[in-house]
């Protein structure tokens, strides 16, 4: 299953096929997880774009889906994803979906800071580990 995302993948970003054409909607949460965290880190905002037109990503609700395309649309810069990040950042607590994205947001100056914004209405919320992990990291304090 994962070969054949991997190709679809591959014929997208060669252009050889289109978001249509691929069977997104049979995927499973693994296979859509493989096609987002496969897709190139330097992605472009636009083919970010493309991929939340067709496929609706800013709304998704399954967590491991969100936290992957999240990261996605940190990284190509898509700014129609801060809303849903705002929103999954404050209302998502384990630590191991969280702590990539502030990781992400705090390697620009925009996204820092955007992270310190959001992090400062979520941390309360946040579990005494996980604010022992990302105070750090939001601060500009953490070990490399």
């Amino acid at each position: 299953a994962f070969s054949r995302v991997d190709a679809q993948r591959s014929d997208w970003l060669a252009g050889r096929a289109t978001l249509a054409s691929l069977p997104a909607a049979r995927w499973s949460v693994h296979e859509w997880l493989h096609f987002l965290d496969g897709m190139p880190s330097d992605l472009p905002r636009g083919r970010a774009a493309e991929l939340d037109a067709q496929f609706a990503l800013n709304g998704v609700r399954n967590a491991e889906i969100a936290f992957s395309w999240l990261r996605l649309a940190i990284r190509a810069g898509y700014e129609p994803a801060r809303p849903r990040l705002e929103e999954y950042l404050t209302t998502i607590g384990r630590r191991k979906l969280i702590r990539p994205l502030y990781e992400e947001l705090v390697k620009t100056p925009e996204g820092r800071d955007f992270a310190r914004q959001v992090y400062a209405r979520a941390r309360p919320g946040y579990h005494p580990i996980a604010v022992a992990t990302l105070d750090p990291i939001v601060q500009g304090k953490a070990k490399p």
